[in-house]
């Protein structure tokens, strides 16, 4: 056992009351990491198994604060995602904060396998996930400071494009990147009427990609709700894939197979989804929005140690890059 998984087991044992388990002794075993967050496994007899999420950079350094996808996680309806357990704010045990959550079984369904019977899986479980309206976006830590409704892609584009011209200039200087910025911009801007219209909004998981959806015995449910907000739901519709794609996160689909899967998520969302045309044109804002700035992302970590073994992240430039210039003209 690796020293992290012994102090895993350490600690469960002196806290299962504060985590809902039996006396017992837990095995311990990573199941996963990702940039943020490494996932350990706790299994103790005679209880439903448990996930301690470790950081794996400095916690000032995290995307978001550990406590909102806590808080998120509270609001998240049954057999979605799995369950809020405990935010564990002492550094004392395991060297840093870390979270635990429930267990949520499944499998990562490769890009090329997803049908649309899982599509329209996927779709219902959203319409699920988005069913409680709120009525300002925001993250869910300040959902009731503000109740104005408010969102613009636009102002979101802007403040992220000076982050990037701030923090990589060297990236937007790139000249795929510079002649794709204006028509970026020119697609969000078209689309802005469409958000400014938009008064209903929802719990958002914010990084539905499919490497972050666990399938078991059909049904789809979520990992990783790092990005958990109230939001638009036309942002979850559009991290799943579309005309811009890149495995493993994003799938290819075609305009008739969107069509069909925002059908069937309007079927089971009802009027929280109206009008379906509103919806298709901030699902398709939201994708090339997306899909661009993962495309930055990605050119940072070209080069780095798992970029050199597997090739994935310059991969994703070219295709991301070449599918940004077809589908944007």
């Amino acid at each position: 056992m690796t020293d992290t998984a012994q102090r895993i087991a350490d600690w469960v044992r002196a806290n299962t009351d504060r985590v809902g388990l039996p006396p017992g002794e837990p095995k311990v075993s990573l199941i996963g990491t990702g940039e943020s967050y490494a996932a350990w496994l706790v299994r103790v007899a005679d209880a439903d198994p448990l996930v301690v999420r470790i950081p794996r950079r400095p916690v000032e350094q995290l995307p978001r604060p550990m406590a909102a996808e806590m808080a998120g996680l509270v609001l998240v309806p049954p057999g979605l995602g799995p369950r809020a357990v405990l935010f564990e704010e002492s550094a004392d045990s395991l060297g840093v904060p870390f979270l635990v959550t429930g267990y949520v079984p499944g499998r990562e369904v490769s890009v090329q396998d997803w049908d649309d019977a899982l599509l329209l899986a996927h779709a219902r479980q959203l319409a699920a996930l988005h069913a409680t309206p709120f009525t300002a976006a925001g993250e869910v830590t300040a959902a009731e400071r503000d109740r104005t409704p408010r969102l613009s892609l636009t102002a979101r584009l802007a403040d992220s494009l000076d982050w990037w011209r701030g923090a990589h200039p060297d990236v937007l200087g790139d000249p795929e990147v510079a002649r794709l910025v204006p028509a970026v911009q020119r697609h969000i801007t078209e689309a802005e009427p469409a958000f400014a219209r938009l008064r209903r909004f929802a719990l958002i998981h914010g990084d539905l990609v499919a490497s972050n959806i666990l399938v078991d015995a059909g049904t789809p449910r979520y990992v990783d709700w790092e990005w958990v907000e109230i939001g638009d739901p036309a942002q979850d519709l559009a991290y799943i894939g579309g005309l811009v794609a890149a495995p493993p996160w994003y799938i290819q689909l075609t305009s008739e197979q969107i069509d069909r899967f925002l059908n069937a998520y309007v079927v089971h969302a009802g009027e929280a989804a109206e009008p379906v045309t509103d919806l298709r044109v901030r699902r398709d804002a939201f994708e090339i929005f997306e899909r661009f700035f993962s495309s930055l992302h990605f050119r940072t970590q070209r080069g780095n140690e798992e970029d050199r073994r597997s090739g994935r992240y310059t991969e994703a430039v070219r295709l991301l890059t070449a599918g940004l210039q077809q589908a944007l003209g």
